[in-house]
């Protein structure tokens, strides 16, 4: 098994669990949605529903069991605790009492949202199925003598229209889809029982299904896991990037995230990313690259995180490349003008469409306009700038590698090149904008090469990056700012063609030829054809049809025809009566055609609406037909009721932004908003455009004139300057936040999800601890400020509103007596009021409705509504006529002079007020509420319209207080550096400059003990070079001593051996003189080479360092071992050089004793195998030498490189150690690995020089 199986193997053992814990996640995923989620089945709706319903149940017969609750209610002596208490849970009770003129009477309720149908009240059964006003519920009933009680379980919500407030949604889940519906047809689906295993109704699932949203914990575990899955590519990389080097590991990268891409969108249901508004292609569709914002983002993520990538491992390109001249180098500076003027308008064009975008605001001064795509587009804002930003640093550095010519030479051909692209687009080119952005791209590159700035990032926290990001905002600031004006502009001009269509004459002229063909006696007289499928299509058809071709060119028509019961007639889309009949009542103008009406659907939107009732000949109702026409520029698919608004904000007449007038024959005829218009135009000042703006102080006027002396201004206040320190304020801190962010990803992925890696990259230095505290403090006083101004804020308006409230209902209750004295009486139901509506008491009613801007009702003393304001909430069920039961039980149970709550209906929450209103003798004689449906929307405006300044100002104060945190960090830092670089320098053997401080402050007291530490050091560096001269000299005497010992004992004993045998006269005398001669040449020649490693190692720091070819060097000291019978040498060395940097004497010196050591660590018993490999990575040379010897014990590692220490029996422990001084003087690195009794393989690397 080769070594690089084993290091991929290593990974996999390391990192699997990513992976595995990826797969689990996706598989939990899908079987919460399959199987444990609401939606994931039919059957899975109705348990959820029969779970829901069944716990209601339980509820209401643990009431109906305590029966004294039940007398106490019905008889009207409880208590507000009780009240309450039955009032808990999802269950509606009514309570009715025998009455012998009005057959049973309801005597209490616990609910304003719903009433029981009278006929249940003889209902044989005990619980059904119905379906009521506003939704469908189950009911039970039960008789407590002489009581009838009846409850009513809600199971879903139908209300006849929806808004923001109102939506049909199931009770007992709200995150069940609108793929499932309930019905009494015991045909459909799946059937719910009660409690006691009835039948009662069937929930089933729609023919048309709707696009299926995931569980929300799905979602989660899908997302993670595909973040586990990003986490392991990334760790993938960086391992590929170590063994096979960058170049490898980015294409694999890349291939990687291109093929992620690409899954998510030709697989769209592994993440059903399309349940998300966000990538809703109606959002940001700008092309099919981004076919919408999600998608958008992703790619800004992708491309982004790839080039950080290669920013972080790819090598500086000296380090790589060398300077080439003439041609060559002119066509790579001309190759890498092309890239980044190509990079730099596909960055512009992505940051101008979507600004450009009408759906994705970024308005700061309208605070409303914000939303989450807003947010989204900030975080896409920052990502493709430093994307952008850490590209063309790349590029412009290997650029710069390569050409070393003139700054002016480059930025010269970068200019010349974006002109050459823009001579192509000539006829497309969008007006300055790409002339701005190729100014932008020679200036941006021009300070990224200036010798005298040095802004080039190698960090993405750095303070350079700080002013890089300084740098984007401005500009981004100056995109975005043209792009907001051009658009407001462009809105401003379609308002004024809106206000002169809506005026002119001729167009309701026109659409009151549309009126003569829907004429009422004569669609009265072919009713009965609408009831036919093709008679019906075939006869709006030919109404629309009939008139002029210039109506139908202008306009689309639309008929909407209903029967007595107000039910749909094939209508082409599902719109109800209900919410054309709102649309109508509440958000209609009137026009000078009686029965004609017009309503905003936008500022520069409005459609015509008619109604006609159709009558038989004896008077009885047939049907309804409305007929709409929208002018096609402005043309709006869905009809959009606002029940609750007085007031449309759609309406530019309704609007405080915006102030206009209207001038027809050149004289003011209407105006809107204070702002000092002149009462009469000049012929002489409109000529030329029909659009013209002028500037007048800090106000903008756009004046439209349409010929024939008519005449719009539309004027808006300019507040350039705010809004400009707003945005680029709101751009700088979002992107100092997705930079801080991408830092956070980074570390937690380095760290490996280590909590001690982590948090050794979180150790803060004094300058981020001086810049987080300033920028603590700034973010906690603007949550400490803004949340006591809000709490201010609801607290004051909540007073002002009681206290307007209250002055309204006073003046409602003087109103309502006065008529009263003049006859008027109560004995009207609310529909004989809505058809008698010319009464003075309703006139007087919806007077002081408008003149106060609130709703009004009048309920008898049984609470029931008798008069309202807004008659449609009650007679389409969206709440019941009966009065709200706490406000029933302190002003008729309790006797209260006032009361006053906060109420909902739907998701609306809104305050009421109610009296009780008198008559002459004192006495109650009905009950007067005013709903203020607006006054939640209204202090959520009042509270944002505080947020936008709050959050204007602080996002200013937040970039000072930064700007003060740098120049304060910088200014204390400075002082720590200028003592860090004096450390720096100092150096034992050498002079040591005292530091000249002349403040006395704290780093003033520092710099006298570094003074005296200095003082000190000189001092104790003198007595401890003595000692360490004295020391070396005892050391170097004793191991010479010792290694001249060594020989000279056996040549004493030699001598003495040879002295006795002469003496003795032995005969032998002359053999034992060859012996003894033979082994003092053999010592001699030991000590020579004693000698000569000490005087090697004493001169091993005199190197004369050149460029020095290592392959030449490598294979000129094989070639020594090459025959040794020893060892077999496996070798492949490149053929090409491999400069450095070294004395090459050295180096012969290095290799020979690395080979040396090699052969001699194999056993005499083996053969021995010594490999040398050499890789090049990321600009530096890697040289491994490999021997199957017996390896080092663990014991002798420490101090394999330590003077004077061997593991032989014999030498003088100098060569590894001479090794590594060697390898550091070439600025290199030495290790080993070693495996006992299988071998060592030595590792020498050296930075490559291309120079």
């Amino acid at each position: 098994m080769t070594e690089s199986t084993i290091s991929y193997r290593r990974f996999l053992f390391k990192h699997a669990y990513l992976l595995v814990l990826a797969a689990w996640l996706f598989t939990l995923s899908f079987v919460v949605d399959n199987y444990w989620s609401v939606n994931a089945s039919l059957k899975g709706v109705r348990n959820a529903i029969s779970f829901d319903l069944h716990d209601a149940q339980r509820q209401v017969r643990h009431w109906w069991m305590d029966t004294s609750l039940i007398r106490s209610v019905a008889s009207g002596k409880y208590t507000e605790k009780q009240l309450n208490q039955v009032q808990e849970g999802k269950v509606f009770l009514f309570m009715y009492a025998p009455d012998s003129d009005a057959g049973d009477r309801l005597v209490f309720w616990n609910t304003q949202q719903a009433l029981p149908y009278p006929s249940l009240l003889y209902d044989t059964r005990e619980q059904g199925f119905m379906r009521g006003a506003n939704g469908y519920y189950v009911w039970m009933k039960k008789e407590v003598a002489p009581y009838r009680i009846i409850a009513l379980i809600p199971v879903k919500w139908s209300f006849a229209i929806q808004n923001d407030y109102l939506q049909n949604s199931f009770l007992a889940k709200e995150i069940i889809s609108g793929n499932f519906d309930v019905s009494a047809d015991t045909v459909k689906g799946l059937p719910v029982l009660s409690l006691d295993g009835k039948r009662l109704f069937h929930v089933f699932a729609k023919d048309k299904i709707s696009f299926y949203k995931s569980n929300p914990i799905a979602v989660a575990m899908k997302a993670l896991a595909l973040i586990m899955v990003l986490v392991f590519v990334q760790l993938f990389a960086v391992f590929i990037k170590d063994k096979k080097g960058i170049a490898i590991a980015s294409v694999l990268l890349g291939i990687v995230l291109l093929l992620i891409r690409l899954l998510l969108i030709y697989v769209p249901g592994l993440l059903n990313l399309q349940q998300f508004a966000l990538f809703d292609p109606s959002w940001y569709a700008a092309n099919a690259w981004a076919s919408s914002l999600g998608d958008l983002l992703l790619h800004a993520l992708f491309i982004t995180w790839f080039i950080l990538f290669l920013h972080r491992y790819l090598q500086p390109a000296t380090t790589l490349v060398k300077p080439v001249k003439n041609q060559t180098a002119m066509a790579l500076l001309g190759l890498g003008s092309i890239m980044l003027v190509g990079v730099s308008f596909l960055a512009a064009n992505s940051v101008r469409s979507l600004v450009s975008d009408p759906r994705v605001s970024f308005d700061v001064m309208n605070f409303f306009t914000l939303n989450g795509f807003s947010v989204i587009g900030f975080f896409i804002l920052a990502c493709i700038c430093i994307g952008y930003f850490f590209f063309c640093q790349m590029l412009v550095e290997w650029v710069r590698a390569i050409y070393q010519g003139p700054t002016w030479v480059m930025l010269l051909a970068l200019a010349v090149t974006g002109l050459l692209a823009l001579s192509f687009r000539i006829g497309h080119i969008k007006g300055g904008f790409d002339l701005f952005v190729l100014g932008w791209l020679v200036l941006f590159v021009g300070l990224l090469v200036s010798r005298w700035l040095t802004l080039i990032s190698t960090r993405i926290i750095s303070s350079r990056m700080v002013i890089w990001l300084f740098f984007f905002s401005v500009s981004v600031t100056g995109i975005l700012m043209a792009e907001n004006n051009r658009k407001e502009l462009d809105n401003r001009k379609r308002y004024a063609e809106t206000l002169l269509q809506k005026s002119d004459p001729s167009k309701e002229t026109m659409v009151n030829s549309l009126l003569t063909a829907f004429d009422s006696s004569f669609l009265a007289a072919r009713f009965d054809r609408f009831y036919r499928l093709g008679d019906n299509l075939f006869l709006k058809d030919s109404l629309i049809n009939s008139n002029p071709s210039g109506f139908t060119n202008r306009y689309d028509t639309r008929v909407y025809v209903y029967d007595a019961k107000e039910q749909p007639l094939y209508n082409t889309d599902s719109v109800s009566f209900a919410q054309v009949n709102i649309i109508l009542n509440t958000q209609s103008k009137p026009t000078a055609t009686p029965g004609l009406y017009y309503f905003d659907e936008a500022y520069d939107a409005y459609s015509y609406i008619c109604k006609r009732s159709l009558h038989a000949p004896d008077s009885s109702l047939m049907g309804y037909v409305f007929i709409l026409a929208s002018p096609k520029k402005f043309k709006k698919d869905a009809l959009y009721p606002e029940l609750f608004s007085r007031g449309n904000q759609s309406d530019i007449e309704q609007s405080g932004l915006y102030a206009f007038a209207q001038y027809s024959n050149w004289k003011l005829i209407r105006t809107h908003n204070d702002y000092p218009f002149p009462s009469a135009l000049s012929k002489q000042d409109f000529r030329g455009d029909a659009f013209q703006e002028k500037q007048k102080g800090t106000y903008n006027e756009l004046w439209y004139h349409a010929g024939a002396g008519r005449v719009v201004a539309i004027v808006k206040e300019s507040r350039w300057l705010i809004e400009t320190i707003t945005l680029f304020s709101y751009l700088f801190c979002s992107f100092l936040l997705v930079t801080a962010l991408f830092w956070l990803v980074s570390a937690v992925v380095r760290s490996k999800f280590s909590i001690s890696r982590f948090l050794g990259y979180w150790q803060m230095t004094i300058r981020t601890q001086i810049h987080g505290t300033i920028i603590f403090i700034s973010v906690l006083s603007f949550i400490i400020i803004g949340v006591a101004t809000i709490l201010f804020f609801i607290n004051r308006y909540e007073s002002n509103n009681r206290e307007k409230l209250s002055r309204t209902i006073r003046i409602m209750e003087k109103e309502v007596r006065n008529a009263m004295g003049k006859g008027w009486s109560m004995n009207d139901s609310l529909q004989t009021v809505e058809r008698a509506f010319g009464q003075d008491i309703e006139q007087t009613v919806n007077k002081i409705s408008e003149i106060h801007g609130v709703d009004v009702n009048l309920y008898d003393l049984d609470g029931n509504l008798r008069i309202s304001s807004l008659p449609m909430l009650y007679t389409r069920g969206l709440l019941s006529t009966k009065m709200q039961p706490n406000a029933y039980f302190h002003l008729a149970r309790m006797k209260e002079i006032q009361f006053q709550q906060d109420e909902h209906v739907g998701r609306l929450s809104f305050a009421s007020n109610y009296v009780p209103v008198k008559d002459q003798q004192g006495n109650d004689y009905a009950y007067l509420h005013i709903p203020y449906f607006t006054s939640q929307s209204n202090l959520r405006q009042e509270i944002s319209n505080f947020l936008v300044t709050i959050i204007n100002l602080n996002a200013f104060i937040f970039l000072i207080a930064g700007i003060i945190a740098l120049f304060i960090t910088n200014r204390i830092t400075r002082s720590f550096s200028i003592i860090g670089e004096k450390m720096k320098k100092i150096n034992i053997g050498a002079h040591n400059e005292a530091i000249e401080w002349k403040r006395q402050d704290e780093l003033g007291i520092l710099v006298a003990e570094y003074n005296k530490m200095v003082s000190q050091l000189e001092d104790s560096v003198q007595a401890m070079a003595k000692a360490e001269r004295e020391g070396a000299w005892r050391e170097m005497a004793r191991q010479v001593a010792h290694e001249i010992k060594n020989p000279l004992t056996p040549m004493k004993l030699s001598l003495q051996y040879l002295q006795k045998a002469i003496e003795q006269k032995a005969p032998n005398v002359p053999e034992l003189s060859a012996q003894v001669s033979h082994t003092l040449i053999e010592q001699i020649n030991h000590l020579n080479k004693i000698a000569g490693d000490f005087s090697q190692f004493a001169h091993i720091g005199e190197s004369a360092r050149e460029r020095v070819d290592l392959n030449a060097v490598l294979h000129s000291v094989l070639s020594l071992y090459q025959s040794d019978e020893r060892a077999s040498l496996h070798y492949q060395l490149p053929e090409t050089p491999v400069w450095v940097i070294a004395d090459k004497t050295h180096l012969n010196r290095l290799f020979n004793n690395l080979m040396l050591n090699a052969i001699q660590s194999v056993p005499d018993d083996r053969m021995g195998q010594i490999e040398l490999q050499e890789q090049i990575r990321e600009g530096r040379v890697r040289v491994s030498i490999s021997d199957n010897g017996q390896g080092i014990d663990e014991s002798l590692r420490a101090n394999i490189f330590t003077p004077n220490f061997t593991t032989k029996t014999s030498g003088t422990g100098l060569g590894l150690a001479m090794c590594k001084r060697i390898v550091e003087q070439a600025d290199g690195e030495i290790w080993f690995d070693t495996v006992p009794g299988q071998g060592t393989t030595f590792y020498v690397q050296f930075p490559i020089t291309a120079d």
